[in-house]
């Protein structure tokens, strides 16, 4: 799946957690506020969120992150930073993550 389907399918089956039970309304919401500026501002949240999703090996929370960095203006020498830091803290086994994110990292930036 490429960033622009796994964007979609993201979407579209988050409406439908969010319109069957209210725990994923209130998780979503959550979540929009954890990452929300605030004493950490918005990009170092979300370049944290993407190594956390490289050691977590979420490949959708990492193609959701490498968004929400490129939105916050990250720039391609602080995500991949993020990215190496996600690998030095889950191991060589995240390799795979770290070269999907490369993938969405070159689908993203192509996109603009």
């Amino acid at each position: 799946m490429n960033s622009k389907e796994m964007r979609e399918y993201r979407k579209k089956y988050n409406l439908k957690l969010t319109e069957t039970d209210d725990f994923f309304k209130d998780f979503g919401a959550l979540d929009d506020s954890t990452y929300s500026a605030g004493a950490i501002d918005k990009k170092h949240k979300e370049l944290m969120g993407l190594a956390i999703s490289v050691v977590s090996r979420c490949n959708e929370c990492i193609c959701y992150h490498i968004e929400g960095c490129l939105n916050a203006k990250a720039n391609i020498d602080e995500i991949m930073e993020a990215i190496k830091i996600g690998v030095i803290g889950g191991g060589s086994i995240t390799y795979p993550n770290a070269r999907f994110a490369m993938q969405v990292l070159e689908e993203f930036t192509l996109e603009k």
